[in-house]
């Protein structure tokens, strides 16, 4: 009897054991195909189970140079995880743009974290230190652009309260090479007439550098491009852009056809605030060596549900220019 009991008992506990092994197996196979199911929009650098994947089409094209301007709010808006960092991360690779012009940096160790997990791309924040934290910079497609030199302009200037920053690009694809200077601005945000007066003279100082910069024989060949927290369609008496709108011949702004479309915004703000603040404006040497240049607000929020949430209140606004 005691035997027959024995072996009952080792065959219950041999039982036990495969019934175990069975639970520990299936429970490896649902973790991996958990991790797997999904590998964009997800925070720490990996997928994130229910949320949906992050798909941009693509911008950018082997025979032309992209830049984009784009205000990543707060970069990163979500600081109680990767997630922000991951999505920009995504939404560039989609992209294929060659150069981003960004503002509302505010972390450099977030920023750093965004450039080590971009293989194809580098990037340097401006040298400045203002009230808020917020700083402006340059990502590059390393395998087309190669940053030659960089400097601030207008520190400690009341009419920008972020400097605007300056530097010089050589760009080269497939045989062809195009030099050119970008400045990234952020200009002083609101609609009182304080704050309006200070853009307005900001964009005096913009133009009168430039002018200057082209007479003294520099490379005529310049992009301005960031937020510049104003429209372009207003009238003259409260029109901050004058001085670049008069002077047609020798500017333009990539976006204007733009101005006042109730569908080509870049600022997601409430509905009676939809409106297009990020411009582009480029010299009259780019403009004639390279016509039929593209522009496009790239709305961004309508193929990733989460991007307000997690990314900006701002779309990019991006050109693309024939240069290769």
């Amino acid at each position: 009897m005691s035997s027959i009991l024995t072996k009952t008992r080792r065959f219950v506990s041999r039982d036990r054991f495969f019934l175990l092994l069975i639970g520990l197996l299936l429970a490896l196979i649902w973790s991996c195909s958990d991790s797997g199911t999904n590998t964009g929009g997800g925070g720490n650098g990996g997928g994130n189970p229910g949320r949906p994947p992050i798909d941009v089409p693509a911008f950018g094209t082997p025979q032309t140079f992209e830049i984009a301007c784009w205000n990543i709010q707060r970069f990163p808006k979500d600081t109680t995880r990767n997630t922000t960092v991951h999505d920009v991360k995504e939404i560039i690779n989609d992209l294929k743009i060659d150069l981003f012009t960004v503002e509302e940096i505010i972390d450099r160790n977030a920023f750093n974290a965004l450039l080590d997990s971009l293989s194809d791309y580098s990037g340097k924040l401006a040298n400045f230190s203002v009230s808020g934290g917020i700083i402006t910079g340059f990502i590059y497609n390393t395998s087309v652009l190669t940053m030659l030199s960089d400097t601030v302009l207008y520190r400690n200037d009341y009419d920008f309260p972020r400097p605007a920053y300056l530097a010089r690009f050589r760009a080269s694809n497939n045989g062809a090479v195009f030099d050119f200077s970008a400045i990234v601005v952020h200009l002083k945000a609101f609609g009182d007439s304080t704050s309006r007066v200070r853009r307005k003279r900001a964009v005096e100082k913009l133009k009168n550098y430039i002018d200057n910069e082209i007479q003294d024989g520099t490379d005529p060949d310049f992009i301005v491009a960031g937020d510049w927290n104003d429209l372009l369609e207003d009238p003259d008496s409260l029109n901050v852009f004058k001085p670049f709108l008069d002077d047609s011949l020798d500017y333009r702004f990539l976006d204007l056809p733009f101005a006042g479309s109730p569908t080509e915004y870049s600022f997601l703000g409430s509905s009676n605030f939809r409106t297009l603040i990020d411009h582009i404006l480029i010299t009259k040497s780019i403009f004639n060596t390279y016509p039929g240049i593209e522009t496009k607000v790239l709305k961004i929020d309508q193929s990733f549900s989460q991007y307000e949430g997690e990314v900006s209140d701002h779309r990019p606004v991006a050109a693309k220019i024939p240069a290769f």
